[in-house]
């Protein structure tokens, strides 16, 4: 019977959290086992886990998803045992067989991930950190997600370019299986994610993926779109376009890491944020 390894991403979202260990309670599969990877909550998410006793991971400050999983991922990789990773964040609900399924449909050489809704009952199709099933030979093979990108397309350059591409590795929907991300688009965004998302989307396409006409097309398509939402959709938009901007120059000149901290200030001009520089 196959070992599975559970991953639980968290930041300020304890009553989430909790759904989410719920859940993973009531799985008709289990042989698992479970770590929680605390990005430096600061809601009363470290004190909610350090009353349980099974294993943890606190994280003195906030290093985004890929840090998170970063983290998660390293946490099984030294350890022996596991067949399988179980990956998702904090507000990933499972329905009860959704384990059982995923582990009928696994293979060595192939990620499967479950079918996925969000709260507005739209239908997501790409993994990302959903609660998708890694092998753990796959892992070893793939190495750890890149803590530098932070926030924003970590989980397409770790899944799409590392193991679907570099390794070859089969990335299969299992219908069956089946979960609630428990999230929902805005209509608007704030300043500091248009920076990631320009400056990752920029990073990959320039310089993880091999460089094509059709990249340099996708590229520019992307950014237009994104540059056309703050100018038609958006408020603050003088603010939303400095960002954008600057994450546009760093994405074409490499800088990576959390060089914006999204959780310090909330005023409206762009100094208000932590910047390292």
């Amino acid at each position: 019977m196959e070992k599975i390894g559970v991953a639980i991403v968290t930041f300020n979202r304890l009553d989430f959290l909790q759904i989410c260990l719920d859940k993973i309670s009531k799985q008709t599969y289990k042989n698992y086992d479970i770590v929680v990877v605390d990005n430096n909550s600061t809601d009363g998410t470290k004190e909610f886990l350090l009353s349980h006793d099974f294993p943890q991971v606190h994280l003195p400050e906030n290093t985004g998803p890929a840090g998170g999983f970063h983290e998660a991922i390293k946490f099984y990789l030294e350890k022996d045992g596991y067949d399988y990773l179980w990956l998702m964040d904090d507000d990933v609900f499972p329905a009860n067989d959704c384990l059982e399924q995923l582990v009928n449909a696994a293979e060595e050489n192939k990620l499967v991930y479950p079918y996925i809704r969000n709260k507005a009952c739209q239908t997501l199709w790409f993994p990302g950190w959903s609660g998708f099933l890694l092998p753990v030979k796959i892992a070893h093979q793939a190495g750890l997600p890149n803590r530098d990108l932070f926030f924003w397309s970590e989980d397409t350059e770790y899944i799409q370019h590392r193991i679907g591409d570099k390794l070859d590795c089969k990335i299969k929907w299992v219908p069956k299986a089946k979960v609630v991300h428990f999230t929902s688009k805005s209509s608007k965004k704030k300043a500091w994610l248009y920076y990631y998302q320009v400056r990752n989307m920029l990073y990959v396409l320039l310089y993880v993926k091999d460089f094509t006409a059709f990249r340099m097309y996708k590229l520019i398509k992307n950014w237009s779109k994104l540059l056309g939402a703050i100018i038609i959709k958006e408020n603050n938009k003088a603010e939303k376009l400095e960002w954008f901007l600057r994450g546009t120059v760093h994405g074409v000149t490499k800088k990576l890491g959390k060089t914006i901290d999204p959780h310090v200030g909330k005023g409206k001009n762009s100094s208000h944020y932590k910047v390292s520089r």
